[in-house]
């Protein structure tokens, strides 16, 4: 696949729409592959799910688990952690493949496999880490406004009107009312646009870790921090436009699921038996696993993209590999 550095210099960001169609078509020249990766690394998350379904029926039938919840549950959060980082580890192999491509260097399946099988735990690392900061960035967001809108409230004599809630005294602050309802909806929008900005700044945070041979579970996060500086809400639309994109496969399988459930009820099963309980779960759980394996592939081109078009602005990669390649 041609880079897109070819059609565009390496100073220029590339537009919303290069972005995503370059991740379309580098979808569709790979799809084998990536559906592939993607189906597998699915399949590791869903393992830990399966077994603790299975030890739920083991426990209906043998009733007496008491004795073994001390090593069961253990086990099965060693086992959901394992599987987890074979995931994080298959869905960074898709990126570094995109990346690959993107970089007209190509590189061999198994050659790529085994450098992110060896930072299985490092994904794992990053993405507990990414965690704590989007807890920790949440729970001071919250503190900031509660006390922003306690302030507010208290300034525009909300708490009278809270201790005299009659109609006649709403009716008669009818307008502090309203600046109220206004400034929390004000201050709700600032908080959903905040959020789509810090996510921005984080999307292709295994990058770094997936490509680059010196990265860490602490360097990506700091490297990917500088990489989108000045980048977030261009980053944050193409973040928009991918997943408004991806809609109408979600309607097709939401689609599918209405279907099921109508032959379902054609076929005499009650809405209130167990068997329609399973037969349902079953049914979209196994749509959301679709949808998982065919939206993810998506997802990780996008952020190879991403970080491709941020180092070749940055770092003058589309320059340096061409460079190279003059030079072979």
């Amino acid at each position: 696949m041609a880079s897109p550095s070819q059609s565009s210099s390496s100073s220029q960001a590339l537009s919303v729409g290069n972005v995503v169609s370059a991740g379309f078509r580098l979808y569709g020249a790979n799809a084998k592959q990536y559906l592939t990766i993607a189906l597998y690394g699915t399949l590791w998350l869903l393992l830990p799910f399966v077994a603790a379904i299975a030890v739920v029926i083991l426990f209906a039938v043998v009733q007496n688990y008491y004795a073994t919840l001390g090593l069961i549950i253990p086990a099965l959060i060693v086992l959901f952690l394992y599987t987890l980082a074979r995931y994080l580890a298959n869905s960074a192999l898709i990126a570094r493949l995109a990346f690959g491509e993107l970089t007209n260097q190509p590189e061999l399946l198994k050659d790529a496999r085994r450098f992110v099988q060896s930072r299985q735990w490092s994904f794992l690392g990053a993405s507990f880490l990414m965690g704590l900061i989007y807890l920790v960035v949440m729970v001071a967001f919250y503190l900031v406004l509660a006390i922003v809108v306690v302030g507010l409230i208290a300034s525009l004599g909300g708490f009278q009107l809270l201790q005299n809630p009659s109609p006649e005294t709403l009716a008669a602050n009818a307008g502090t009312i309203g600046i109220l309802v206004l400034l929390g909806l004000g201050l709700f929008l600032v908080f959903i646009a905040f959020l789509l900005w810090f996510a921005a700044r984080f999307v292709s945070v295994e990058l770094p870790l997936a490509v680059e041979p010196n990265s860490s579970a602490t360097r990506t996060i700091g490297r990917i921090w500088s990489l989108t500086k000045g980048s977030g809400w261009r980053i944050a639309l193409i973040l928009f436009v991918t997943g408004l994109v991806t809609l109408p496969i979600q309607l097709l399988l939401q689609i599918v699921v209405g279907i099921a459930d109508v032959a379902i009820r054609a076929a005499g099963v009650s809405s209130e038996s167990a068997i329609y309980t399973a037969l349902s779960l079953l049914i979209t759980y196994a749509v959301s696993f679709a949808l998982s394996i065919v939206v993810l592939p998506l997802w990780q081109i996008i952020k190879a993209v991403i970080y491709y078009d941020l180092r070749s602005r940055r770092e003058g990669l589309g320059l340096q590999l061409r460079d190279r390649g003059a030079q072979s």
